[in-house]
Protein backbone atom coordinates (compact mmCIF):
# COMPACT_ATOMS: atom_id res chain seq x y z
CA UNK A 1 0.00 0.00 0.00
CA UNK A 2 2.71 2.49 0.98
CA UNK A 3 4.99 1.63 -1.93
CA UNK A 4 2.16 2.11 -4.43
CA UNK A 5 1.12 5.40 -2.89
CA UNK A 6 4.73 6.60 -2.81
CA UNK A 7 5.06 6.06 -6.59
CA UNK A 8 1.66 7.67 -7.28
CA UNK A 9 2.27 10.83 -5.25
CA UNK A 10 5.74 11.33 -6.74
CA UNK A 11 4.30 10.98 -10.24
CA UNK A 12 1.52 13.45 -9.43
CA UNK A 13 3.95 16.04 -8.10
CA UNK A 14 6.29 15.67 -11.06
CA UNK A 15 3.46 16.16 -13.61
CA UNK A 16 2.40 19.52 -12.14
CA UNK A 17 -1.00 19.32 -13.83
CA UNK A 18 -2.80 22.69 -13.38
CA UNK A 19 -6.19 20.98 -13.08
CA UNK A 20 -5.10 19.07 -9.96
CA UNK A 21 -6.95 19.97 -6.77
CA UNK A 22 -3.91 20.40 -4.54
CA UNK A 23 -6.05 20.91 -1.44
CA UNK A 24 -7.49 17.39 -1.83
CA UNK A 25 -4.05 16.00 -2.61
CA UNK A 26 -2.67 17.61 0.55
CA UNK A 27 -5.54 16.31 2.69
CA UNK A 28 -5.09 12.81 1.30
CA UNK A 29 -1.33 13.02 1.79
CA UNK A 30 -1.74 14.06 5.43
CA UNK A 31 -4.06 11.09 5.94
CA UNK A 32 -1.45 8.76 4.46
CA UNK A 33 1.24 10.29 6.69
CA UNK A 34 -0.97 9.60 9.70
CA UNK A 35 -1.36 5.98 8.58
CA UNK A 36 2.35 5.43 8.08
CA UNK A 37 3.12 7.11 11.42
CA UNK A 38 0.77 4.66 13.12
CA UNK A 39 2.35 1.75 11.27
CA UNK A 40 5.81 3.03 12.22
CA UNK A 41 4.84 3.27 15.91
CA UNK A 42 3.45 -0.27 15.99
CA UNK A 43 6.55 -1.64 14.28
CA UNK A 44 8.80 0.27 16.66
CA UNK A 45 7.07 -1.33 19.64
CA UNK A 46 7.22 -4.79 18.08
CA UNK A 47 10.89 -4.29 17.17
CA UNK A 48 11.72 -3.25 20.73
CA UNK A 49 9.85 -6.27 22.10
CA UNK A 50 11.51 -8.76 19.73
CA UNK A 51 14.90 -7.18 20.43
CA UNK A 52 14.36 -7.52 24.18
CA UNK A 53 13.32 -11.15 23.88
CA UNK A 54 16.25 -11.85 21.54
CA UNK A 55 18.70 -10.20 23.93
CA UNK A 56 17.30 -12.11 26.90
CA UNK A 57 17.39 -15.46 25.09
CA UNK A 58 20.94 -14.79 23.86
CA UNK A 59 22.00 -13.89 27.39
CA UNK A 60 20.46 -17.12 28.71
CA UNK A 61 22.34 -19.13 26.07
CA UNK A 62 25.63 -17.46 27.03
CA UNK A 63 25.12 -17.85 30.78
CA UNK A 64 23.84 -21.45 30.75
CA UNK A 65 26.15 -22.57 27.90
CA UNK A 66 23.37 -24.78 26.58
CA UNK A 67 23.72 -24.67 22.83
CA UNK A 68 20.32 -26.35 22.43
CA UNK A 69 18.76 -23.00 23.33
CA UNK A 70 20.20 -21.52 20.13
CA UNK A 71 17.11 -23.03 18.49
CA UNK A 72 15.23 -20.15 20.14
CA UNK A 73 17.89 -17.43 19.96
CA UNK A 74 18.87 -17.70 16.28
CA UNK A 75 15.36 -17.37 14.78
CA UNK A 76 14.80 -14.37 17.06
CA UNK A 77 18.01 -12.81 15.75
CA UNK A 78 16.80 -13.30 12.17
CA UNK A 79 13.36 -11.91 13.02
CA UNK A 80 14.87 -8.92 14.80
CA UNK A 81 17.11 -8.17 11.81
CA UNK A 82 14.12 -8.32 9.46
CA UNK A 83 12.14 -5.97 11.72
CA UNK A 84 15.05 -3.51 11.77
CA UNK A 85 15.15 -3.38 7.98
CA UNK A 86 11.39 -2.96 7.73
CA UNK A 87 11.37 -0.25 10.38
CA UNK A 88 14.19 1.52 8.53
CA UNK A 89 12.04 1.45 5.37
CA UNK A 90 9.05 2.91 7.26
CA UNK A 91 11.18 5.63 8.85
CA UNK A 92 12.82 6.66 5.58
CA UNK A 93 9.49 6.67 3.74
CA UNK A 94 7.91 8.82 6.44
CA UNK A 95 10.76 11.32 6.26
CA UNK A 96 10.53 11.50 2.47
CA UNK A 97 6.76 12.06 2.72
CA UNK A 98 7.37 15.08 4.93
CA UNK A 99 9.45 16.54 2.10
CA UNK A 100 6.69 15.70 -0.39
CA UNK A 101 4.18 17.45 1.87
CA UNK A 102 6.23 20.62 1.63
CA UNK A 103 6.31 20.30 -2.15
CA UNK A 104 2.53 19.84 -2.27
CA UNK A 105 2.08 22.95 -0.13
CA UNK A 106 4.08 24.96 -2.66
CA UNK A 107 1.44 24.22 -5.28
Amino acid sequence: MFKTYNVEIKNLISKKDPSTDWKKVLDNHKEMIAKIQHERLIHLLVTIFVGSVMTTSSFIVIVTKQLELLVIALPLLILFTAYLFHYRYLENTTQSWYVLEDEIKKH
